[in-house]
């Protein structure tokens, strides 16, 4: 009973703090953030941001983005 109260906590404090759900549109500002792949990083270029992708902002080549995250813990 007690580890089942925990984990209904902990599922209702990680809804609390997320920043996107989904569905949701990347901000402009976060879609001007850089990041680096992780592997490997030669092939297409150390670093992307999401605005490449946005047709507003690359020139009209409009890409649409199916982003997966996925952990092994």
């Amino acid at each position: 009973m007690k580890n089942n109260f925990s984990l209904v906590i902990i599922l209702f404090l990680s809804s609390l703090f997320s920043a996107y759900d989904v569905g949701d549109q990347i901000s402009l500002d976060d879609q001007e953030m850089e990041f680096s792949f992780c592997y490997p990083d030669t092939l297409l270029g150390s670093n992307f941001t999401f605005a490449q992708h946005n047709g507003d902002l690359n020139g009209g080549n409009f890409q649409v983005l199916m982003i997966e995250m996925s952990a092994s813990w």
